[in-house]
């Protein structure tokens, strides 16, 4: 398998609906008002939500992407997370989003399931668990992550195994980065 198969392996569930109990994340802008002073300029669900691997309770919700640095905070807000979730951020931005992944059994029995989901992004990204617990792994290590436990990933082959019986939630923010490393 090449470095770029390896790097968009993910299995988005495109058209595979999420489950009523995925969580819903409310999102807070902030921007100015005309007068030049600071105020909320949206507040609620975010709109970018998406099923992973064909399983409605293993869901992605982006909340946030900028295509490039440095950021542009003035003029009409746009959040970038319109249409389909991408796995990757753009390659000069990045990207905020929150994963649930579901436990192992509801969807690593399926016959492509795991290996479809050992990924490596052209990105530095930082994975902060926020509720549940989840193993980080790695081509010859896993380590176990909980709440508080915030995993810097480069780059490398990694995949995401959630052996409890409960949901998990992990925020990811993805800097765009110039290729995967260690393929």
């Amino acid at each position: 398998m090449s470095a770029a198969d390896i790097a968009h392996s993910v299995t988005l569930g495109r058209g595979v609906a999420p489950a009523p109990e995925a969580r819903r994340f409310r999102r807070i802008v902030t921007g100015v008002n005309n007068a030049g002073r600071s105020v909320i300029v949206a507040d609620g669900e975010t709109s970018s939500i998406q099923t992973v691997a064909e399983t409605p309770t293993f869901v992605v919700t982006n909340l946030w992407q900028h295509q490039q640095v440095p950021v542009v905070n003035d003029g009409p807000v746009d959040d970038g997370v319109g249409g389909e979730v991408r796995l990757n951020p753009p390659p000069a931005g990045s990207i905020f989003r929150m994963v649930e992944f579901p436990p192992d059994g509801a969807w690593r029995d399926r016959e492509d399931g795991p290996a479809d989901q050992v990924h490596a992004t052209p990105s530095l990204d930082y994975a902060i668990v926020i509720e549940g617990e989840i193993w980080a792994v790695l081509d010859d290590e896993e380590t176990l992550m909980k709440p508080g436990d915030v995993l810097i990933q480069r780059g490398t082959r990694h995949a995401w195994s959630n052996r409890s019986d409960r949901q998990t939630v992990v925020a990811f923010v993805l800097i765009g980065g110039t290729v995967p490393v260690g393929h």
